[in-house]
C-alpha cells in the first residue's frame, strides 16, 4: 500500500476499499465477503482483486454502459483476463493461466468477440461478487451445480451438460478424444489438399506448355468447333446455383463466428452493431437451403431418367483409379497420350461424392450445434464438443476442396480460362467435349448414327409400303 502513498488504515487503502464502497453497496458488499477473492485480501494478499480492480476508481461506469470494463461484452477480457491469464501471477500463486485463452476459444467467448452482448460471459457462470473456487459446494461452477447454472442459458438442461470439461484445453493429456480428432483432420487436410495441389500443379504445367507450343507454332491443332452438347439443363443449373449460393454463404458467415477478429470481419463490424445476430441468421438460412438443394437432388436422381442415368455414370468404377495414375503419367511426361475420360472422369466423380460425404457431416454436425440444448443432453457436453470440432475441420477440408479442386478446373485450368461456362450456359462445344470428354462424345455420335439409320430405314420401309399399295 505504501507504493500507491496509502497508509494501510486509509479508507483509499486496498483491504479497506471493499468496506469504504460497502458504505453505499451494503448488498454487494455481503456478496463480496463471502468470495474467495475478499478471503484473500483479509488475509493481506494485495494481488487479490478489489471493487476498484474491476470497476475503476474515478471513472466507474454502469455496467450497462458499453465502455464499462464490467459490461457484458468487455468483463472477461478486461476484468477477468489481466488476472487469470498472468504468468506472473500462475508463478506465484498456481492459477492456471489457460482458463481466459480455452473460454476466448469457446462458442460463448467466439460469439462475444464476434460483437454479441447477450451470450454468457464469465461472470455469468462465476458470478460477479461472490466468486467461489469450484471444489466449494456453493459455488456456481461446483460439479453439482452445473445443471442449474447452465440451465439458466440454456432450457432443459440436465446431468449430462456437465460430462465433459467446461474450458476444453486442446492436448492430448487433458482431452485426449478432441486432440485426436483435431490431430487425424489436420493429417487429413493435409494429406488431401496436399495431393490436390500437387496433381493441378503438373496438370498446369503440361497444359500451360502446350498453350505456350501453340503460341508459338510450335504444335497445331485443329480449328474449334462451336457445336454445343448439352452438359447440364435448367433444373441442374438451378441445383447448382443454389449448393453456390448456400455454401458460399455457409463459409463466410461460419468464419466470420470462429474468426471473429480478422480484417474483414472487423471491417463488416463497423457497418452494423446487429451483425452477430445477422450472420447468425444466414448462416441457419444456408444450411435451410443446403438441405433442402439436397433432398430434390435425392429426389432428381430417384424419381428422373436423366437423374438415374447421372447416378449411373456418376458412379467409381475401376478404370477411375488407372485413369488417375495415367493422368498423372501423362502429366510427367512418362505417357504420350492422356487418359480419355466419359460423361464424368476420376475429377469430377471424386469432387462429387467428396461433397455428398461432407454434406452430410457438415449437416449432421450443424443439426448437432444448432440445437444444442437438445444434443449436449443427448451426447454430452463432450459430445458436443467432438462434433464442433469436426464442424470446423471439416469447413476447411470442403473450403480448401473447393478452392484447389473445383476452381482450378473451372477458371485456372489453361483449357477453360477465363471460365467453364457450361454451369451458366448449360452447353459445352464440340471441341471441349472432344478434349475432356472424348467417350462422352463418341457415345453421342453413335446414338445419332444409330437414330439416323433407324430414321432412314423407317423411311425406307414407308416408301416400300407406298410403293406396294
Amino acid at each position: 500500500e505504501m507504493r500507491k502513498g496509502f497508509e494501510p488504515s486509509a479508507r483509499v487503502s486496498k483491504e479497506r476499499i471493499p468496506e469504504t464502497c460497502g458504505g453505499c453497496h451494503q448488498a454487494i458488499a455481503r456478496e463480496y465477503a463471502s468470495s474467495v477473492h475478499a478471503a484473500a485480501v483479509r488475509k493481506g494478499n494485495i494481488d487479490a482483486p478489489v471493487c476498484t480492480n474491476c470497476h475503476g476508481e474515478h471513472d466507474i461506469l454502469k455496467h450497462l454502459d458499453p465502455n464499462s470494463p464490467v459490461a457484458a461484452a468487455n468483463v472477461s477480457a478486461r476484468v477477468c483476463s489481466p488476472c487469470h491469464s498472468s504468468i506472473r501471477l500462475s508463478e506465484k500463486y498456481g492459477i492456471a493461466t489457460d482458463r481466459f485463452k480455452s473460454f476466448s476459444d469457446s462458442y460463448h467467448g467466439l460469439a462475444i468477440r464476434g460483437g454479441s452482448v447477450e451470450v454468457a460471459n464469465c461472470a455469468s457462470c462465476h458470478g460477479a461478487h461472490a466468486i467461489l473456487p469450484s471444489i466449494d459446494p456453493a459455488s456456481s461452477v461446483a460439479k453439482a451445480n452445473l445443471t442449474a447454472t447452465c440451465g439458466k442459458c440454456h432450457p432443459g438442461a440436465n446431468q449430462r451438460f456437465a460430462v465433459g470439461a467446461v474450458h476444453v484445453v486442446l492436448s492430448q493429456a487433458k482431452e485426449p478424444l478432441l486432440y485426436w480428432v483435431t490431430t487425424l483432420y489436420v493429417l487429413l487436410i493435409a494429406v488431401v489438399v496436399g495431393g490436390m495441389l500437387l496433381h493441378n500443379a503438373l496438370d498446369f504445367a503440361r497444359k500451360a506448355r502446350h498453350r505456350l507450343r501453340l503460341r508459338h507454332g510450335l504444335e497445331s491443332e485443329e480449328p474449334p468447333s462451336h457445336a454445343l452438347y448439352l452438359r447440364m439443363t435448367p433444373g441442374e443449373r438451378l441445383q447448382h446455383g443454389a449448393l453456390i449460393l448456400s455454401f458460399t454463404l455457409l463459409v463466410l458467415t461460419g468464419f466470420m463466428l470462429r474468426y471473429p477478429d480478422a480484417w474483414w470481419v472487423a471491417g463488416l463490424r463497423r457497418l452494423s452493431d446487429h451483425l452477430f445476430d445477422l450472420r447468425s441468421l444466414l448462416h441457419r438460412a444456408a444450411a435451410v437451403v443446403l438441405l433442402l438443394a439436397s433432398a430434390v437432388h435425392v429426389g432428381y436422381l430417384a424419381l428422373t431418367t436423366r437423374g438415374r442415368e447421372f447416378l449411373r455414370d456418376m458412379m467409381p468404377r475401376r478404370n477411375d483409379v488407372t485413369d488417375a495414375f495415367a493422368m498423372m503419367g501423362y502429366n510427367l511426361g512418362l505417357a504420350r497420350s492422356r487418359p480419355r475420360f466419359g460423361r464424368f472422369s476420376y475429377v469430377e466423380k471424386s469432387e462429387y461424392w467428396a461433397l455428398v460425404w461432407g454434406s452430410m457431416v457438415m449437416a449432421a454436425t450443424g443439426l448437432i450445434l444448432w440445437f444444442e440444448n437438445t444434443f449436449i443432453g443427448l451426447l454430452t457436453k463432450l459430445g458436443w464438443d467432438v462434433a464442433r470440432t469436426i464442424h470446423f475441420y471439416e469447413a476447411w477440408l470442403a473450403t480448401l476442396a473447393i478452392l484447389v479442386w473445383h476452381i482450378y478446373y473451372v477458371i485456372f485450368n489453361p483449357d477453360a480460362y477465363p471460365m467453364n461456362t457450361a454451369w451458366i450456359t448449360g452447353t459445352l462445344t464440340e471441341s471441349e467435349m472432344e478434349a475432356e470428354h472424348p467417350l462422352e462424345l463418341e457415345a453421342i455420335r453413335r446414338r445419332r448414327l444409330e437414330e439416323e439409320r433407324r430414321r432412314q430405314q423407317e423411311e425406307e420401309g414407308g416408301d416400300r409400303g407406298e410403293r406396294g399399295a
